[in-house]
This record gives structure tokens, sequence and C-alpha cells, in this order.
């Protein structure tokens, strides 16, 4: 019997691209309100306070009970047409060879950085914005093709 309250956090579609003759393990970002586990990683990466994958899960969860602690705005391409659907794809970053540079936050950004995945300088920037209530996390893809997910994390000031 299956339950009418739906799973939030998800099993990801793997996949392998090829970028500048690079292989690359990535997976499939859903484009809006569910996550799945990969995501985790990166948000964990961007968050300014310690916090494991275990707590974004639960607070992912807690989206099921109608409460909005983490939520994702939309993950979408850039290189296609609006009307044309077509899945982002980000990397693996528990899959593949990663390296980073920190860059100097700016203005309300209080975490900016460049991945860089298997050799592949600058694949993805990461930025975090701090707002009044709310926490606003950009990945940004960069290599390949160009691509976006907004995340909004909720706190009490």
């Amino acid at each position: 019997m299956s339950s009418s309250i739906p799973e939030f956090l998800r099993s990801s579609v793997k996949v392998k691209e090829v970028i500048n003759g690079v292989e690359v393990n990535s997976f499939k970002v859903p484009p809006h309100k569910f996550f799945v586990n990969e995501e985790l990683t990166y948000l964990a990466l961007a968050l300014p306070y310690n916090v494991n994958e275990r707590v974004l899960e639960s607070k992912i969860s807690e989206l099921k009970l109608g409460r909005k602690t983490i939520e994702k705005l939309y993950a979408i391409r850039l290189d296609s047409e609006p009307w044309q659907f077509r899945e982002l794809e980000l990397p693996d970053l528990n899959n593949n060879d990663v390296d980073g540079t920190v860059v100097e936050a700016k203005g309300n950004a209080i975490y900016s950085a460049y991945i860089h995945v298997n050799g592949i300088r600058n694949f993805l920037k990461v930025t975090t914005l701090r707002f009044p209530s709310y926490l606003e996390i950009d990945v940004i893809r960069l290599s390949g093709y160009s691509g976006i997910v907004r995340y909004l994390v909720y706190f009490t000031p």
C-alpha cells in the first residue's frame, strides 16, 4: 500500500558525461521541489555552519509535514529554450576527483567557491547569500553547458 505523503528525497539517475574529453560522473537534478541524495553534499558544502547530511535529510523530510526549512526553487539548464525541458546534470562530488578554490565573498555573499572536477577548472560555482530570514544557495554549472540550481534555507534570526 502506498502512502499519500510524498517523499521529497529520492534516488537519482546517474549519467556519464564527457566534457572537453574528460569523463565526469554526474546525476540528474529534479527541476524543482524534490531532492536527490547527491544534492545533500552541495548543501552541506555551502552552508556556513557545520551540518551533516543526516540533518539535511531530516530537514528535507519536514516538507511532507508542510514545514519549509530547505526548499529547492528550481534547477534549470540555460542552454535550451524555456519550452523545451532538458534536465540539468551536476557532477557527483563523491564520485569524481574534486578540488576547489574559495573566492572572497562580497556584499551579502557569505561563501563563494569554484569547484574543479576531474581536472576541469571552474566546472561549478557555489555561492551562499545571506538575507534576513533565509540563506540562498546557488549552484551554477559553467562547463559543458550553463545551468543553475537555487535553494533557500530558512532560519529564525
